[in-house]
């Protein structure tokens, strides 16, 4: 509770701060893509990094609020589904093999301010919440005479927060393209470290 009492209180401060205006109060609309980077935590004795996959290709739809310098903004993101082979072993003939497969999904708010560098580049630190939504799927096949494969699944569900620095470059009044990097400060369970790399269009009406 207290983290979450801080990140609204940094949330709050990001859109309070005063500055000359960059540009119009009003509405926007945008689309990020990204590329996320996980760090798995050890399990005793088994990193976790070894059964799932640690890259993943990621699509953020947003809709935010410009007021003065700062933004509020609210999102959809949607992961790939990767997949991670946890090797085989022969026995008698018969060979066992298994693979791993994730996705998840979920919602997002942010806040954040812009800095102006000069008329087209400005650059914006900005902070995240996201409540996602986790699916496991667990694979395994038996190659024998015959082939048998069979699979569980499970989902669930996670939060995270996560902090970073972006860099936008403005192509007219209303439109603007941008590069950002973040990282978590808040992180999934068994995670020890989220890293997202983006590229964004926004458009302002």
């Amino acid at each position: 509770m207290k983290i979450r009492n801080k990140i609204i209180a940094l949330m709050i401060s990001l859109i309070a701060m005063p500055t000359f205006a960059l540009a119009k109060d009003g509405p926007y609309i945008g689309a990020k893509a990204g590329k996320i980077n996980i760090d798995f935590k050890s399990i005793e004795g088994i990193n976790l990094g070894q059964i799932y996959a640690d890259e993943y290709n990621a699509l953020d739809l947003h809709a935010g609020y410009n007021i003065g310098n700062s933004f509020i903004e609210a999102g959809y993101i949607k992961s790939s589904d990767e997949s991670k082979s946890l090797g085989s072993i022969t026995v008698g003939g018969i060979t066992v093999s298994g693979s791993t497969n994730v996705e998840f999904d979920g919602w997002r708010i942010g806040a954040g301010h812009n800095f102006k560098i000069n008329d087209q580049i400005s650059i914006k630190p900005f902070i995240n919440y996201y409540d996602l939504k986790i699916d496991e799927t667990l694979t395994i096949t038996v190659t024998g005479s015959t082939t048998f494969r069979g699979s569980a699944s499970a989902s669930g569900s996670d939060n995270m927060v996560d902090a970073g620095l972006g860099l936008d470059y403005k192509i007219n009044e209303n439109s603007k393209i941008g590069l950002s990097y973040s990282q978590t400060i808040d992180e999934l369970k068994n995670t020890d470290k989220l890293q997202i790399y983006s590229l964004s269009f926004n458009h302002r009406f």
